[in-house]
């Protein structure tokens, strides 16, 4: 297939121009329920709002660039500990997280996540679409790529309809017909492509969009506001309620509230590449071409300009047909942008992508071959208890070495030291199990399996994190006591009345936020002091989000008794964490454990 060049980039630069004027026109309304129409920016701005929309499309985009193809859930995964400031909110937080505990995608987008179905990956989707263009399945398995990196699920779902969408449409203006591309890489079963369907039918029955918005929301409740069952919801809902004008489905977006930036972005994405010239100047006027990013990104070596941005965005696709075999050629191109691409490091990348959503895996490299580390269900290991983990190994060539394996002091690992020969193309699936310590006192969430390989006479080390269950000491109204294992941050409460006790270690005494969050009624007690109360009514387990935590003061050492009392009430679901006490607060996985 040949696409004309010129149309293509006037396509890209619609596609981050609408971006951008989106972002900046939501950016005012984020996070409000209930918006009055709106019609034009308000406040006006004198540039780009900088966003986490175009924020992270930038940062992969230089991952890419120094890491080279194929786009890698490993190498986006970098994005978490490089280029990301420590106060970022909800599933980066656990991102970030997650990967200093060494667990990356798509782990990482499900352990201690109940973010996996928020809007972060869904608005990274239009890169991977400009990448791939005319060409959706590919759009959506490096979307696929991106997205589980910090999501599963629907939140996986999301970006890759969407990338779908946008690939397709640098080829088709049809809406129904772009939607139904879309649909095609969403979970037939989920509850996504569900609410999908009851978007259009009630819009097409009732050609009202607020009446349309109340069913979502009453079919589909949610106390996230970025939920993407929602919010892509809107986006679809402000798309096909649009007649094909660009500020009447942006302003849409925007008056639908919830995650209106997100929304309103997406939205202007897809005209954008529909309709380049559809995005009046009285949008791009009074924002400009600058592009500004937010100052959570760190250690970024950005680009000064959309234009310059979009550029290299190009530059990268064309050098994408020819590794993924794409057969799509731009035709008139006058000359791509000179960049620096690191060269490809496999040319195996359907081994790379042969995974599935909801795996508990995580990839630990892709050099000298393909590394994945299979955990158990549960993912953290619990004292005294064998755990059952399997290193799989996939050979772009012909291999052959051994591995032998370190687990912490006094844990036991059931065999240390394994032999392998693969041929190209061959999978080699090791399984071992992990036991630790029974009798250990503290309890660190960051314990590394290190695994020392050589391979084809070469010597490396690599390391895994092996996360490990809290203890909580059970006391019900009854006098019964028993010590349960929390192997996440958020657990289960059982009906009725409980006390739950532990004990945490500060190295330092140190000021720290602490967060109690429950869909039951809670106190929590900091050595026998009453520091929060919650009635349950609220339930969204981050560090920041409405009033569910509080700053206390840690002691040096484990005299910190941490008391939960659950009154009388029916089960339901409690978190409960430390982080730092600026911004969204950063998760503090140092502070130990003990009964």
């Amino acid at each position: 297939m040949k696409l004309r060049y010129k149309i293509y980039k006037e396509k890209v630069y619609g596609c981050f121009t609408g971006k951008s004027v989106g972002g900046t026109l939501g950016m005012p309304f984020e996070g409000q329920l209930d918006v009055d129409s709106v019609t034009y920016y308000d406040p006006v701005p004198t540039e780009m709002v900088p966003n986490d929309d175009l924020d992270l499309q930038v940062v992969n985009l230089e991952t890419l660039l120094r890491t080279g193809f194929p786009v890698s859930r490993h190498h986006i995964g970098e994005i978490w500990l490089h280029h990301m400031e420590d106060n970022a909110p909800d599933e980066y937080s656990v991102g970030i997280a997650n990967h200093k505990l060494g667990i990356r995608g798509p782990l990482s987008g499900q352990y201690r996540n109940k973010f996996h179905s928020g809007m972060g990956a869904a608005i990274r989707s239009e890169l991977w679409a400009c990448v791939a263009p005319a060409n959706p399945k590919l759009a959506a398995l490096l979307a696929r790529e991106d997205a589980c990196t910090d999501h599963t699920g629907d939140g996986i779902y999301t970006e890759m309809f969407l990338a779908a969408v946008e690939s397709q449409a640098f080829i088709e203006n049809d809406l129904e017909k772009l939607i139904q591309t879309g649909l095609e890489f969403v979970d037939k079963e989920s509850k996504l492509y569900k609410v999908f369907g009851d978007v259009i039918r009630l819009y097409k029955e009732t050609k009202d969009v607020y009446a349309v918005k109340e069913y979502i929301l009453r079919q589909y409740p949610c106390d996230n506001w970025t939920d993407v069952t929602i919010n892509v919801s809107f986006i679809l809902l402000a798309l096909i309620a649009s007649d094909g004008d660009f500020d009447k489905a942006i302003c849409t977006a925007t008056s639908l509230g919830y995650d209106a930036d997100c929304t309103a972005a997406t939205v202007g994405a897809i005209f954008g590449i529909m309709k380049p010239d559809s995005i009046d100047e009285k949008w791009t006027n009074p924002i400009g071409d600058a592009l500004v990013l937010s100052p959570c990104i760190v250690n970024m070596h950005s680009f000064d300009t959309i234009s310059e941005f979009c550029e290299v965005v190009m530059s990268v696709a064309n050098y994408a047909q020819e590794y993924y075999q794409t057969g799509i050629q731009f035709e008139g191109a006058d000359g791509f942008a000179d960049i620096r691409l690191a060269d490809s490091w496999t040319d195996d990348y359907k081994s790379l992508y042969d995974w599935k959503i909801g795996a508990k895996e995580s990839l630990l490299t892709g050099l000298p071959c393909l590394m994945s580390l299979v955990y158990p269900e549960e993912v953290a290991a619990e004292p005294g208890k064998s755990k059952e983990y399997t290193l799989k190994l996939c050979a772009d060539k012909d291999i052959s070495g051994s591995v032998k394996l370190f687990v912490p002091e006094k844990w036991q690992v059931s065999s240390e030291t394994f032999s392998f020969n693969l041929s190209k193309g061959e999978t080699k699936e090791i399984s071992f199990f992990v036991k630790p310590d029974a009798e250990q006192g503290l309890r660190c969430q960051k314990n590394i399996l290190t695994m020392r390989f050589c391979i084809n006479g070469v010597t490396f080390v690599q390391e895994a994190g092996l996360p490990v269950s809290t203890p909580w000491m059970v006391t019900a109204a009854d006098g019964r006591e028993y010590v349960y294992e929390a192997t996440s941050i958020y657990f289960p409460v059982p009906s009725g009345e409980y006390r739950y006790k532990t004990r945490v270690n500060s190295p330092i005494q140190k000021n720290v936020r602490m967060a109690c969050n429950g869909t039951r009624p809670f106190i929590v007690k900091l050595n026998g002091e009453t520091v929060y109360e919650g009635d349950g009514s609220f339930y969204v387990p981050a560090f920041h989000r409405g009033d569910t935590w509080t700053n206390v003061v840690l002691n040096t050492g484990a005299s910190n008794e941490i008391e939960v009392v659950f009154p009388e009430y029916k089960e339901g679901e409690f978190f409960f964490g430390f982080g730092t006490t600026f911004g969204c607060a950063t998760w503090l996985d140092t502070i130990e454990r003990t009964l």
